[in-house]
């Protein structure tokens, strides 16, 4: 199992002891394909997967599902966050054990989704399906200063729902003088190079 350099309190303190205003960005990796990005006070966790739900969820079957990595923080300590995202409906991206305890410790929070999965995010989450901010491939939404543009993966193949809407998404986000592409789960397609290029 990987350890973190940083967990919890540790954690923590780090963030906060780097939330300089200099135009910069910081990018902590939470396990999973979690990450939190830090950027002029504003703090954007992309795809947090910070329990073991799954674990459990699979304890009793012939596919135990084992984390990769030691759990970094609790959830519910989250509590400065401004924008979290969801690329698709698999647990250790849309994750209600994570998810429900950030949205509570963060009443103003945008939550981001794909478009084709709002109904799915909303009955995972209990939460109000207009609640959520949803995206698609080609279209882009500014959120506290950061443009998030919508791309689709490929969870092995590209799959839409009956709109024709991407039902794995990734996004780029462009802040400042930076570019960051959070893919979600994908393998490269054609087109794919494509679609970033303009970024």
């Amino acid at each position: 199992m990987i350890r973190p350099l940083l967990s919890h309190d540790a954690l923590l303190a780090d963030i906060h002891a780097s939330d300089q205003r200099d135009g910069g960005f910081r990018l902590w990796w939470l396990g999973q394909s979690g990450f939190l990005l830090q950027w002029q006070g504003i703090h954007v966790l992309l795809d947090p997967y910070l329990s073991d739900s799954l674990t459990k969820k699979y304890s009793q079957t012939d596919k135990p599902h084992v984390r990769m990595t030691e759990l970094v923080i609790d959830p519910a300590r989250l509590s400065f966050v401004d924008i979290v995202t969801s690329t698709h409906n698999h647990t250790d991206h849309l994750d209600a054990e994570t998810l429900s305890p950030i949205l509570a410790a963060n009443p103003r929070v945008k939550l981001l989704i794909a478009e084709a999965n709002r109904a799915f995010v909303a009955d995972r989450l209990k939460i109000d399906p207009a609640a959520a901010t949803g995206l698609d491939d080609g279209t882009s939404i500014d959120i506290s200063g950061i443009r998030f543009s919508g791309v689709a993966s490929a969870h092995e193949a590209l799959e839409r729902d009956e709109h024709g809407r991407a039902k794995y998404l990734g996004y780029v986000l462009q802040f400042g003088s930076w570019s960051i592409y959070h893919s979600g789960d994908t393998v490269r397609y054609e087109g794919m190079s494509g679609k970033l290029l303009p970024f």
